[in-house]
């Protein structure tokens, strides 16, 4: 049966049909992904400092989502991690596009979404200013990223996850923190305007698409939010997409007229400059990158027997080495089982003869030469001199994957 469309009012013009259908998606995509985020916000506001209010209505209403993503890819998706990421985002994905569907076969008729599209950016407006000041106030007030604690000082780095890392590499810098804090309050009062949403929602799109590159880089768990909230301000920027390419990207001052050979020799020079700028700084990339090879020893190393002037030594005896590491870029470093201390080394390897030799880098003592033997079991063997005394060590690598900075991602 064939209906006729729907009237619509003097003000509002027709809408092509792939754009209703893409107006559908958008509204129920962040109908998906934000109510729960809405209402927490909401209960927040309403009930001032109950954090177990939001929190509880957030949970009720974000229980369908998770209901939704095990129907998908199964139980036990751990939200935090990068298959979490995908399985929650991609579940909205998918349950955004059925629902955009159904809804385009029972409202076929509509031409047009304007007052519904001014309700969603009066919704987007103000849901993710209070995302912005929430996030911007913890770092103006620097709360959010605090100096890295005592305990933190005394950890060794391999053993610190890649979230903790980031978040001590925030916390060293009081003025960086607050700098992104402000440029968050900033975006967020800009939304409040129906006038300058444009410049907070273009300010916050790309605050958020660092925040959310850092969550996924660093594995912080909340990468989904930090993407949605990104979206958001995209959605919010797409009205204005043309004047932003115009302001950008076609406006300028037209060139002086020229003649048709000055022009083409201007189009030719711009040509070579552009594909020079690109191959030189690429390929010395691509050089130093393809150079930084690993060196045959390359590892961290327990000492599992270390014998002096060819007496054994115990472990935890003041003389005895406690780790032995080849590193990249010709490092090398020898820990020492006095409380750690780490003694940094240039390395030079002589495969052919299974030389090894160790050169001080912040001391002019002589360098130290090693003959190392290679094990059938990954493990070195070493003999050579330190400080007049002749040192044999027997080595055991480390598996790298046991530091969680070295973990494989989730």
């Amino acid at each position: 049966m064939c209906y006729p469309p729907i009237a619509l009012p003097p003000d509002e013009r027709r809408w092509p049909a792939l754009l209703r259908v893409a107006f559908r998606f958008v509204v129920c995509f962040f109908a998906i992904t934000t109510i729960y985020l809405a209402v927490g916000h909401f209960s927040t506001l309403v009930l001032f400092r109950d954090p177990l209010a939001e929190s509880v209505a957030s949970r009720k209403l974000f229980a369908a989502y998770q209901w939704g993503t095990a129907r998908l890819f199964g139980s036990g998706i751990v939200y935090a991690s990068t298959f979490g990421y995908v399985a929650y985002l991609t579940t909205a994905l998918v349950g955004a596009a059925a629902a955009a569907i159904i809804w385009s076969l029972l409202d076929r008729r509509r031409l047009s979404y304007d007052r519904a599209h001014a309700v969603l950016r009066v919704y987007l407006r103000y849901l993710l200013a209070a995302v912005a000041l929430g996030y911007g106030a913890m770092k103006v007030i620097p709360v959010q990223f605090a100096p890295a604690p005592l305990t933190a000082l005394i950890t060794p780095l391999g053993d610190v996850t890649r979230m903790r890392l980031l978040w001590y590499f925030m916390g060293t810098s009081t003025a960086y923190i607050v700098f992104t804090g402000l440029v968050e309050v900033v975006g967020g009062l800009l939304l409040l305007s129906r006038r300058t949403t444009a410049l907070g929602a273009a300010l916050l799109a790309a605050a958020f698409a660092n925040v959310t590159m850092l969550n996924l880089g660093y594995e912080v768990g909340v990468q989904l939010n930090a993407t949605i909230y990104m979206l958001m301000a995209i959605v919010l920027l797409a009205p204005d997409a043309r004047r932003i390419w115009s302001a950008f990207v076609t406006a300028g001052e037209a060139p002086a007229a020229r003649s048709p050979w000055t022009r083409r020799l201007g189009f030719l020079t711009k040509a070579v400059i552009v594909v020079l700028l690109i191959t030189v700084n690429f390929r010395a990339a691509y050089v130093a990158k393809r150079d930084a090879v690993l060196p045959l020893l390359y590892g961290i190393y327990d000492v599992v027997d270390f014998t002096r002037d060819g007496a054994s030594l115990p472990a935890g005896d003041p003389e005895r080495w406690l780790r032995f590491v080849v590193a990249e870029r010709g490092a090398a470093a020898i820990q020492s089982t006095i409380g750690g201390r780490v003694t940094q080394f240039t390395a030079t390897e002589d495969a052919a003869n299974s030389v090894l030799t160790l050169t001080p880098r912040s001391t002019k003592a002589g360098a130290l030469t090693f003959r190392y033997t290679r094990r059938s079991d990954g493990g070195l063997d070493l003999i050579g001199r330190v400080d007049g005394h002749d040192v044999q060590a027997r080595l055991q690598p480390i598996d790298l994957a046991t530091f969680p900075l070295r973990r494989p991602r989730r």
